[in-house]
């Protein structure tokens, strides 16, 4: 190489470095909570996008982000909208059993977004107080929600019209009394709910108001709702709760009424499958780990990807990839 040409490449390494200075913005691209549509052909992800550090950019946004991303699972084209009214960070969503739907349970309503980010229902309740959480039942024509009260929350129960998306009745099942904060809440049946609140209690309770299970497990230090979350499987006669605790990964029996924890440990998220009997969580050290129903056989199937959903169409696990401390990437792993 001649002496010219290295000081030429010399000089171009300097202009580089210059450019790629610290004061020089850098883009932060993130996805979190990704979920399913009931079919498994398309996954959604609360999504972000800003320019935390360098020059006169904006440090961090102001305010709670409200997009999603929302990628297609056959041909993996993703595309952003603007939900404009929740915020998608962090915060719970539930398809509805069509997939048609994305319900938000915010600012003391429920809405209904459609996947254009069009909103297609918005229900101020006058029953029940303040909507918290909420859980869609499988024939996709009500839903149950707690309202928070002065005094603990209430349960209740609403019917739509997914035609003209118009809700057509609410009625209050019932009041708890509790200084604990319901975290999670789960249909386990057609006529029944599993709730867990802050405390780590989680009971199943009967529409009708009869306790039918009772579990106290351990709280859960989380600042992200997902990992708070009951996971009801039933599967060739096994019904279960699964949840994480801060001592790891806990399954409740809803035939026997026992606990057993599978997973001893610190695991961060966890998502299962009925369709295929296996289940996948995350561990602390960013590692994704498949096993089937019972934690065994185990595989390390993702390093330095999170919060794993398998398909309910089981023919994929959605994740977030790090990429880096700026930037990561939804991503999906094919199973067969």
């Amino acid at each position: 190489m001649s002496i010219l040409r290295h000081i030429s490449l010399l000089l171009l390494a300097v202009a580089l470095f210059a450019a790629c200075s610290e004061d020089d913005p850098i883009e932060s691209i993130h996805h979190v909570n990704p979920l399913w549509t009931p079919d498994g052909k398309t996954i959604v992800a609360g999504y972000d996008q800003y320019l935390p550090v360098g020059g006169d950019a904006v440090t961090a946004p102001l305010k709670n982000p409200t997009r999603l991303a929302i990628m297609d699972f056959a041909s993996r084209s993703t595309r952003i909208v603007d939900l404009q009214i929740v915020s998608t960070w962090h915060e719970l969503y539930a398809f509805d059993p069509s997939g048609t739907a994305l319900a938000f349970v915010q600012q003391g309503g429920i809405y209904f977004f459609d996947l254009q980010g069009r909103l297609l229902l918005q229900h101020q309740p006058t029953i029940g107080s303040a909507p918290r959480l909420l859980a869609f039942s499988n024939t996709g024509n009500s839903f149950v929600w707690l309202g928070t009260t002065s005094v603990g929350y209430s349960v209740n129960l609403s019917t739509y019209d997914a035609s003209g998306w118009t809700i057509l009745n609410s009625v209050e099942l019932g009041r708890v009394t509790t200084t604990e904060a319901p975290v999670s809440l789960v249909l386990t049946s057609q006529r029944s709910y599993a709730v867990r609140t802050s405390s780590g209690l989680v009971r199943e309770v009967d529409f009708d108001g009869t306790e039918l299970n009772s579990f106290s497990i351990k709280p859960l230090t989380a600042d992200n709702p997902w990992h708070a979350r009951l996971i009801f499987y039933d599967t060739g006669g096994m019904r279960y709760l699964y949840a994480l605790d801060n001592e790891g990964l806990m399954r409740l029996d809803l035939a026997t009424g026992m606990a057993a924890q599978l997973v001893k440990g610190q695991i961060v998220d966890l998502d299962v499958s009925d369709l295929r009997r296996s289940m996948v969580y995350e561990t602390h050290t960013g590692d994704v780990w498949l096993s089937n129903q019972d934690g065994s056989p185990l595989s390390r199937i993702a390093p330095q990807n999170l919060m794993p959903r398998i398909s309910p169409a089981g023919n994929g696990i959605a994740l977030i990839e790090r990429i880096s401390s700026y930037r990561d990437s939804l991503h999906i792993l094919l199973l067969r």
